[in-house]
């Protein structure tokens, strides 16, 4: 009987569990557990490895929303802390990788073809090139995937949500400057996430009706308040400039991926709005980016083909 290999990609909310065959992506018997009901992530490995009758596992990958530094581990959205062995030992697997969430979605890229992403122009490239892969969420993530001489790829996490956000007007300064705290530093993950969306919103808003993140998405892409819909258009202006900006400063021809819960939502109008245009602004080296091709990642969990990529590797 052909050995399983566990995948698993841990938020602050959820862990998403499932098996594949060592050296395959083809996933199976996904199962989505709510942290709330679990002590520790080992007792959550645990419960889905037991849930599934399996008494042993070839290996075990998981990606965790948090940085992978160090023997202990933490993760950024949730009071848990593990080790390697730990949780390997959870998971009864013999190998084990852990990963941040977007080095696993790194190495997930060459392995999202037809219905797993959508393309918003550029060229598809014709040989094996620098991809990057940035998402606004809870956070705003980044990582970069570089191919090496002799085949394969390397993951580069990275922290595109601590940079500076890109504004440029005199509207989108005073725009920061009703979001900004007194004495605190204002970031990129400020405004482009699921918070800097209701953030952005209640700045700009006279009167604020809407109370969550999926309210002000849902009011703007139905055009029912007019503060959700200028909200939206910015956020999007702000996000194509910092994938720009990324592309750019790492030359990214193999392309730019746009991952988590909010790019999807939006695709269509990041299809047919101002996306393209912002994101090759970029005066006389307009040219280099032009043929730089975006996909918006619709696989609802790219996250195991890169934790599975990283099983295949450890073979």
């Amino acid at each position: 009987m052909t050995e399983l290999a566990l995948v698993g990609d841990i938020g602050g909310t959820n862990s998403r569990f499932g098996l594949v065959e060592p050296g395959s992506t083809q996933l199976s018997r996904v199962a989505v557990q709510k942290n709330d009901n679990f002590t520790s992530l080992e007792d959550s490995i645990a419960a889905y490895v037991q849930s599934q009758g399996l008494t042993g596992l070839a290996s075990a990958a998981v990606a965790v929303a948090g940085p992978v530094e160090g023997e202990w581990v933490a993760l950024t959205n949730r009071d848990w802390r593990f080790t390697r062995e730990t949780l390997r030992t959870a998971a009864k697997a013999r190998s084990f990788r852990l990963l941040n969430d977007f080095e696993a979605l790194a190495l997930a890229l060459p392995h999202l073809a037809g219905d797993d992403i959508v393309q918003i122009g550029g060229e598809t490239p014709a040989k094996p090139a620098v991809k990057i892969v940035l998402g606004p969420g809870t956070g705003l993530g980044m990582a970069t995937l570089a191919p090496l001489p002799e085949g394969g790829w390397m993951a580069l996490p990275g922290e595109v949500g601590h940079i500076s956000l890109p504004v440029q007007t005199r509207e989108e300064f005073e725009w920061r400057e009703k979001m900004t705290l007194p004495g605190v530093l204002f970031e990129s993950e400020d405004a482009i996430t699921g918070g800097g969306l209701l953030r952005m919103y209640r700045a700009v808003a006279e009167h604020p009706a809407l109370s969550t993140p999926e309210e002000v998405l849902q009011a703007a892409l139905a055009g029912t308040d007019e503060a959700a819909v200028k909200t939206l258009d910015q956020f999007i202006t702000w996000l194509a400039r910092i994938a720009g900006d990324a592309a750019m400063t790492m030359q990214a021809r193999g392309g730019v991926y746009l991952a988590g819960g909010i790019a999807p939502s939006i695709v269509d109008v990041l299809k047919t709005g101002t996306f393209r245009t912002i994101f090759q602004e970029k005066g006389r080296l307009a040219h280099v980016m032009r043929p730089i091709p975006v996909y918006v990642i619709v696989d609802r969990f790219p996250a195991f083909k890169g934790c599975a990529a990283a099983i295949a590797d450890m073979r």
